[in-house]
């Protein structure tokens, strides 16, 4: 097991009456980039809070496990953390797999959860209605409508007809399909392939001899990154031509920009660095004072919203009582790196965050991720290959 008590920098008292927070995240596994990224805006989250005096006159503590992205793994850990550890509330949650997997042990424990990620519509699902689950991250139909919005623009203005799909048989890939092909039929495009894959399998041979029979204008692929590379490599030996290969995954490869392989690939992000607004410039400033880098995954700073949000919420509570914190949590109007954080219903959620007009689509380009659309925030011209 992979856990780590954390209290912060500055104050060292007495836990005994202090508020404890259970972080679950994927340290390890397919999702394991976003869960260190997570874990690292966690972190500087923590110091900050407790330098500014704690949640409710103590440090807040953080007791952080590791899922592994798997099930199996994840429900011993949260049942642990809630009945053991005794953490007064959740927070983190990467995988839409593992979240489902969680939603009995939640309920069964009446446990507040605010979860970064798990965007898949089974989540939704099994939250619906639920009064203390907290969703920070755009769910899948957010993210889908900012890419097809993208999408149609290269429909208008680069004449892109032809769309092949690969995705991943987990949730995350898979929920929604069929009503993915229809929204992209009925806005005008042509698919011509929808194929699925195991995620980290890495054997994509087939799959593209697939696509580049069929001859699409646009490969959408939606997984995790560690299927980026393998992806990427099997395009290239196979010379399969496209106007543009665009994938979804939580978080990218480290180093993966530095790879020629990823040349004018394209993806969607909540955030990058180079962000010009007031909050982005004061995280990224804080992250590299602390860790002496910069990182490209939004799931730090979306962490870092998450943990500084809660206390937030904690401390205008007065007490940890549920119900008070949750009055507290949706009241929320915060500047992010992100834009403003509120919290409204989604389809069937009660607090839904950060929605559809928060998503950036770069494309990486001379070893960097560049904005490439809206067009407002573009920061070079996409190349699109056809």
């Amino acid at each position: 097991m992979n856990r780590i008590l954390l209290t912060g920098v500055l104050l060292a008292v007495s836990s005994a009456a202090a508020v404890k927070v259970g972080i679950l995240l994927p340290l390890s596994g397919p999702s394991s980039v976003s869960g260190q990224a997570a874990q690292n805006g966690y972190n500087l989250a923590l110091d900050e809070i407790n330098r500014a005096g704690g949640v409710l006159g103590k440090p807040l503590e953080l007791a952080i496990s590791d899922d592994g992205s798997a099930p199996a793994k994840a429900v011993p850990e949260f049942v642990k953390l809630v009945t053991v550890d005794k953490v007064d509330f959740m927070a983190g949650g990467v995988s839409s797999g593992v979240t489902v997997a969680l939603s009995g042990p939640a309920k069964q424990y009446n446990t507040f959860m605010a979860w970064i990620g798990a965007a898949a519509t089974p989540v939704e699902d099994a939250f619906a209605g639920y009064p203390y689950f907290f969703h920070y991250h755009p769910w899948s139909y957010y993210n889908f409508e900012a890419i097809l919005g993208y999408f149609k623009y290269l429909k208008t203005y680069k004449k892109a007809k032809n769309i092949a799909i690969a995705y991943e048989d987990g949730p995350f890939g898979s929920a929604g399909i069929d009503a993915t092909v229809d929204a992209f039929k009925k806005a005008g495009f042509t698919v011509v392939m929808t194929e699925k894959f195991k995620t980290g399998s890495g054997n994509f041979g087939p799959l593209v001899s697939k696509a580049k029979a069929a001859n699409p204008d646009i490969l959408y692929w939606v997984g995790y990154d560690t299927d980026a590379l393998p992806l990427a490599t099997e395009v290239r030996q196979q010379n399969l031509k496209l106007g543009l290969m665009y994938g979804t995954p939580p978080s990218w490869p480290v180093g993966f920009e530095k790879n020629a392989l990823s040349d004018n690939v394209a993806g969607l992000s909540l955030w990058l660095p180079t962000s010009p607004t007031k909050e982005s410039r004061t995280f990224v400033a804080a992250y590299k004072k602390k860790y002496g880098t910069v990182t490209e995954e939004y799931f730090a700073p979306l962490a870092y919203v998450n943990l500084k949000s809660l206390a937030a919420a904690i401390n205008a509570a007065g007490s940890t009582d549920k119900d008070k914190v949750a009055a507290e949590l949706a009241k929320t109007n915060m500047p992010t790196p992100f834009g403003p954080l509120t919290f409204t219903p989604s389809l069937k959620t009660k607090y839904q965050g950060f929605k559809a007009g928060n998503w950036l689509h770069f494309q990486f380009q001379s070893g960097a991720r560049v904005p490439v659309f809206p067009i407002k925030f573009a920061q070079k011209p996409m190349v699109y290959g056809k």
